[in-house]
């Protein structure tokens, strides 16, 4: 079957043009990204809250907005089904307009410490088949309850059930939302999305309390994340497959420059980094690295990573012309028009900077223009 183009006069699909950018190609033109997710509702009047909780409200919101101001190619899916999926993903408390939060707000994060040292040795006893195969995705349901608050003082069992619950309800939610968007010749971004084991540990032990961790008990942090790392990828690839979308985003909020030195990146976060990406290029998944904060120093390290096989997400904190320069021949890069600049910068501001990314990044291929 002929793939749908956005543009007539377009030589190459969606699909296409952003697996010629992941191998560090020249494409027809340089692929589009937009991460809209709150704008949506502001763009169409719509109530936060309901936007939020209901996913036909979700879906005629991001629709309209594709309509009102696309097209584009690549839909960035980040909308889950329910919070206790949001909360699986992200491993974080989170705060919503109409329940804790005024309607009209947005998703707001509050870290609290849930995890105590004690976790990272259950982690490293743990050593039957089910941890093997199965120990990330064990290890979110058992911390759930601690943070969450749908699953607050629920069962092992009842949160399990929670779960599938959840996750079929996803599947079914991203299965008609998915294809709307193919109809209109967009790639799909995400096909399953989550927090790596290494920021995770750094999330629930919070910001202070990890970084004591970092000198006190750096050997159990990295023992600890790697021991995740097989089943983070068993599970990552087993749902990218079922919702038939060959990328997975991995989130890298607590593993740059900003919150680590680059010794500790490479000694105690690097590894488990290392045995997923391997692993989801293996089964021909690109994987996305979403990486927040300053990544400069830690670049070297990642050209260590399958060359022409993932895509470096950055936001305004990296220097996205030098990680160009440092890193643009192993690694499509993806980014980066700051959100300052979306929101105080004049349109013409804007143009400007969109033709440089294009014309600097985008030189020889492997880029995808997106917002920080």
């Amino acid at each position: 079957m002929r793939e749908q183009k956005i543009f007539k006069r377009d030589r190459l699909s969606a699909d296409q043009r952003v697996n010629a950018v992941v191998r560090c190609e020249k494409p027809d033109r340089v692929p589009l990204s937009l991460m809209i997710y709150y704008y949506a509702p502001f763009h169409t009047g719509m109530d936060m809250g309901t936007y939020l909780k209901r996913p036909k409200a979700y879906m005629s919101a991001m629709h309209q907005v594709f309509e009102d101001i696309g097209p584009w190619d690549i839909y960035y899916n980040i909308n889950p089904f329910s919070r206790l999926m949001y909360s699986y993903v992200m491993m974080m408390r989170s705060l919503w307009p109409g329940i804790e939060l005024p309607r009209g707000g947005v998703v707001q994060i509050e870290e609290i410490e849930y995890m105590t040292p004690e976790d990272y040795d259950d982690i490293l006893r743990s050593d039957s088949w089910w941890s093997t195969k199965l120990g990330d995705t064990l290890f979110r349901l058992r911390m759930l309850p601690r943070f969450c608050q749908e699953a607050s003082g629920s069962s092992p069992i009842k949160v399990f059930s929670q779960f599938i619950a959840g996750l079929f309800s996803q599947w079914l939610f991203w299965f008609r939302d998915f294809s709307w968007w193919r109809k209109k010749g967009a790639a799909i971004q995400i096909g399953y999305q989550a927090e790596m084991p290494f920021d995770i540990f750094s999330q629930a032990r919070n910001v202070i309390n990890f970084s004591k961790d970092l000198f006190a008990i750096p050997d159990k942090i990295g023992k600890a994340a790697t021991r995740l790392a097989d089943s983070f990828a068993n599970f990552s690839i087993l749902i990218a497959k079922v919702m038939q979308v060959p990328r997975v985003q991995l989130y890298l909020h607590r593993t740059s420059n900003s919150f680590i030195s680059p010794k500790q990146f490479e000694m105690l976060a690097f590894p488990s980094i290392e045995i997923i990406v391997n692993r989801l290029v293996d089964a021909g998944i690109t994987p996305i690295l979403h990486c927040d904060g300053d990544w400069l120093k830690n670049l070297k390290t990642l050209r260590r990573l399958p060359a022409k096989s993932c895509i470096l997400q950055l936001d305004g904190l990296t220097d996205i012309f030098k990680a160009k320069e440092e890193i643009g021949e192993d690694m499509c890069i993806f980014g980066d028009v700051p959100a300052g600049m979306l929101v105080m910068g004049s349109e013409s501001e804007v143009d400007e900077y969109c033709h440089r990314l294009i014309t600097e990044v985008g030189r020889g291929g492997g880029f995808i223009l997106a917002g920080g």
